[in-house]
């Protein structure tokens, strides 16, 4: 939903438009961060003029802040992935849909194929039992799961039990701060990072783990400017090691050293935090997505090591798509990926993620290689044709029920193929 309390708009061409002051392309690009909606959206479409009009390549997996990610706004998300070329584009936050709006309205003035997915994370008690990794490699049984091409975000049903692993991630990083600030006190003498340190660095309250560690750093750098210490010897009391270069690696260590299981600020989950597997497919269904399953690839896991056996794993639950972190893998391991969805007729698409503080490329060495670029372009068609066709009430690459629709897969691909060729010639 916009937020209020913007500016007074100026007006151009007769319509009532916020305009902003500064041209600079770093000063709009500072705007993509601004807490007003229409600010930032009027920052992107001075951008939009610079965006090149040659596009290649495609990146379906991006987070924005309404998660965690590098990006600090998903206007701020779309504007990189249009600067860099890309062809479709995909915003990807976990347990959220909240941040769709802003990315279809940044999409259609960057003029971006776009689609609207998210991010869940699902606990298989079978592979559990076994200790068998799939694609979290320190967590056996845990599954990371998407929905993509999201047509019904506004379903009750869905965003109710999203809301319900939001507020179980929220309770444990509230624990989490709670033992941060034991430790600041007991260590340095003075208080750790607040909740609200926390709760403002994503704008629907959406918190992770990784808005903890980043309260952390901003912490201890607040305490070194108040001349309590020097940020080195601060963070090294805090942490128990000294600090890396970059802030991007201090936030890690962070997690690492303080928040990882078996560490001192560590807080359990949840067991409710995870709904089995058909429970995360029944939410993406419900919001009209297609259920994705996203390959690690490296670490190879027991669970992963397999291709067949895990294609025929994830088919059994009801899946019927791919998606690759190409960085993350290597040119057998894509290929065997690739070649398994063609026999199987069903999309794969990549992505890079974003989900860290470090900002890395937008599209990968794998996701433009020849060999594979145009199987990842074609995937990413279908995703935008099944997002196109059921906005308009028609079937899409799957049916209400989760499975293949007939003809799907190629009613998909035309529909992607036209939308993305319109933009084209705009």
């Amino acid at each position: 939903m916009p937020e209020s309390g913007a500016a007074s708009p100026t007006f151009r061409g007769g319509t009532k438009r916020y305009r902003p002051a500064m041209t600079d392309t770093a000063a709009l690009e500072e705007q993509l961060a601004d807490p007003l909606l229409d600010r930032r959206l009027a920052a992107l479409g001075e951008l939009a003029r610079s965006a090149p009009k040659a596009r290649r390549g495609t990146n379906l997996h991006v987070h924005s802040n309404h998660s965690f990610g590098v990006f600090r706004s998903p206007s701020e998300a779309a504007w990189n992935a249009a600067k860099a070329g890309v062809e479709a584009f995909g915003l990807n936050d976990f347990f959220t849909v909240a941040g769709h709006d802003e990315g279809q309205r940044a999409a259609r003035i960057l003029a971006l194929p776009t689609v609207t997915c998210l991010e869940c994370i699902a606990l298989d008690a079978t592979t559990a039992a076994a200790g068998t990794l799939i694609n979290d490699p320190a967590n056996p049984g845990k599954v990371y799961l998407c929905g993509k091409a999201v047509t019904n975000p506004g379903d009750a049903g869905a965003n109710r039990r999203l809301a319900e692993l939001r507020g179980h991630q929220e309770r444990r990083n509230r624990a989490l701060i709670a033992k941060v600030d034991e430790r600041f006190r007991a260590l340095i003498d003075r208080a750790g990072p607040l909740w609200d340190d926390v709760a403002v660095q994503t704008p629907a309250g959406n918190t992770t783990e990784r808005h903890v560690a980043r309260a952390v750093v901003r912490r201890l750098q607040v305490l070194a400017d108040e001349h309590v210490g020097t940020f080195d010897q601060l963070f090294a009391t805090v942490v128990g090691v000294a600090p890396k270069p970059l802030d991007a690696d201090r936030q890690n260590q962070v997690r690492a050293e303080l928040l990882k299981a078996g560490k001192s600020c560590y807080a359990p989950e949840d067991p409710a935090a995870f709904p089995d597997v058909a429970g995360l497919r029944t939410i993406f269904l419900g919001l009209g997505a297609i259920p994705v399953y996203p390959v690690l690839g490296n670490p190879i896991t027991g669970g992963e090591s397999d291709i067949p056996a895990l294609f025929a794993r994830i088919a059994s639950w009801g899946f019927h798509a791919v998606e690759l972190i190409p960085a993350r893998n290597t040119d057998d391991r894509v290929a065997a990926v690739l070649g398994e969805c063609q026999r199987r007729g069903w999309p794969v698409c990549d992505g890079t993620e974003h989900n860290t503080p470090a900002m890395e490329p937008m599209l990968t060495k794998w996701g433009m290689d020849e060999r594979f670029r145009p199987q990842f372009r074609e995937g990413a068609l279908v995703l935008l044709g099944h997002q196109a066709l059921r906005a308009r009430g028609e079937p899409g690459y799957i049916d209400a029920n989760g499975a293949p629709a007939a003809d799907g897969y190629r009613r998909c691909l035309a529909e992607g193929e036209r939308a993305v060729l319109a933009v084209a010639k705009a």
